[in-house]
């Protein structure tokens, strides 16, 4: 008699080994697509001002928040639910739907936003980006498919092949001295050919359905949607208020420096806790299936993430103006000023954002929102404190707000109260990174390197003692890997 699939039990070692196995494979097309395009950024940055990527930046602040609801929750509840290919198939047309509503609303906000900066020239760029709303929309359905079926090898291979093309688009129209356009273009050939690549594999095709069906898979999501689309309009403006307050007060050019600053801070969290998370939902879900520990498998990866993480911590921190003078020239030396408070961020943002996926696969998504509310209050209230002193005292009281406030707030209301994780374990993990940090941050604001590099090397110090079983686990996971491919 078989055990039912809801009752058996799942082997810790081979599970892990299959969840680093599609890291390894999302995180390798990923991390390659990144640093291609970081290094195009190499070249645009000396062909471009920083007017012009504040120009963008002006928009983006803006169509960045309309951006949060173009998923709206529905690629979770598609990996979530058990449904099949028909229900797949409704849901594009609420992935369609959600498409055209959004490039609406950001052709009639095109205006307001000239507007508000003062600057008729955003009106026609701010539409052209609406456009990027109706790509995403087509090959949101397929790519939730992919991640479903685990097929985290053509997802790599989309986002790889995508990022690449608008790179080398963005290079080719700054170098014919296009301006700020070279940013906006660029953004519709990405959606255009992960919309195009993702429908030529899964092949769910054009239907319209009837009004009942489509409520039905409303239906069915709404609860899921509601949470997920409140919490990304909350955290959004408690990540971005800060775009919106120097585009205002300080100007295009500082929003430029500003948004170089916390794009090299974003990057990381992106390429590392965005390809965690993204393999680490429909694994759990798996894994919670065969009745598998999701808590310690969970802190596993949160500890392989700050092993990853930390060499890019020290690099910001210690080093902020060679990187910026060989990145980007000159021209950005004022970057190094914000750089290392963003690369102490780097840690906490990487380990926080994998939450979201557990407390959706727990059920608590409406926790979820509550946790975005309250941190948005503490995040936001910072922004507007530094604003009023300057750019980098944003940076500056942004980075104390996490780590006071939002991470302990986080640690009681989800990991405890919400998750039901053991106290201990989770204190042990968590504050000790929260007291490193705060003596690393101090360091910085007085501007004592010593204290820095001190900080610093405590934390390399206990990452390694604490971790040390999971780097002999990863290490052995990876060796029978090895082993198996040479039988």
């Amino acid at each position: 008699m078989s055990i039912p699939a809801t009752q058996a039990k799942v082997n810790p070692v081979g599970f892990k080994q299959k969840l680093l196995k599609n890291i390894f494979v999302a995180g390798g097309y990923n991390y390659l697509s990144q640093i291609l395009v970081f290094l195009s950024s190499m070249v645009t940055s000396r062909l471009l001002s920083p007017e012009s990527f504040g120009m963008v930046g002006l928009i983006t602040a803006f169509t960045g928040f309309i951006l949060v609801f173009s998923d709206g929750g529905l690629s979770y509840a598609l990996i979530r639910s058990e449904y099949g290919r028909p229900f797949h198939r409704v849901v594009t047309n609420l992935s369609w739907i959600l498409g055209l509503t959004l490039f609406a609303i950001t052709a009639a906000i095109a205006w307001p936003i000239a507007k508000f900066y003062n600057n008729p020239q955003l009106v026609a760029p701010t539409i052209v980006l609406g456009i990027t709303f109706l790509l995403r929309s087509i090959s949101l359905t397929p790519g939730a498919v992919l991640a479903k079926e685990l097929n985290f090898n053509y997802i790599g291979k989309v986002t790889l092949i995508s990022n690449v093309s608008g790179a080398l688009m963005t290079i080719i129209l700054a170098f014919l001295d296009f301006g700020f356009w070279s940013l906006v273009f660029p953004q519709i050939v990405i959606a255009g050919v992960m919309a195009w690549m993702y429908e030529r594999k899964v092949k769910l095709g054009f239907h319209i359905y009837s009004a009942k069906r489509v409520r039905f898979a409303f239906k069915y999501t709404s609860s899921l949607l509601g949470s997920i689309l409140g919490f990304n309009a909350i955290n959004y403006w408690a990540r971005n208020t800060d775009n919106l307050v120097v585009g205002k007060v300080y100007g295009a050019s500082d929003l430029g420096i500003y948004n170089r600053a916390y794009s090299l801070m974003t990057l990381p969290v992106v390429i590392i806790s965005g390809v965690f998370s993204n393999v680490l939902f429909p694994s759990l879900k798996d894994l919670k299936a065969n009745n598998g520990d999701t808590e310690s498998t969970y802190y596993f990866v949160l500890k392989l993430i700050s092993f990853i993480t930390l060499p890019l911590v020290i690099a910001f921190v210690l080093f902020p103006e060679p990187i910026i003078l060989f990145l980007w020239g000159n021209d950005w030396i004022k970057v190094a000023e914000l750089l290392p408070y963003f690369g102490l961020l780097i840690l906490a943002q990487n380990l926080l954002s994998t939450i979201g996926p557990v407390l959706v696969l727990e059920g608590a998504e409406k926790k979820f929102f509550v946790m975005g509310c309250v941190n948005a209050v503490f995040l936001v209230a910072a922004i507007l404190y530094g604003a009023t002193i300057s750019i980098t005292a944003i940076a500056q009281f942004y980075t104390l707000s996490y780590l006071l406030l939002a991470i302990p707030f986080t640690i009681v209301y989800a990991y405890i109260g919400t998750m039901k994780y053991h106290v201990k374990n989770t204190l042990i993990f968590w504050i000790p990174r929260i007291l490193i940090s705060l003596f690393v941050w101090i360091a910085i604001y007085y501007h004592s390197m010593m204290y820095q590099m001190i900080g610093l090397a405590v934390l390399v110090g206990y990452l390694l003692f604490e971790g040390r079983n999971e780097l002999g686990k990863a290490k052995a996971i990876i060796q029978n890997r090895r082993i198996g491919k040479s039988k």
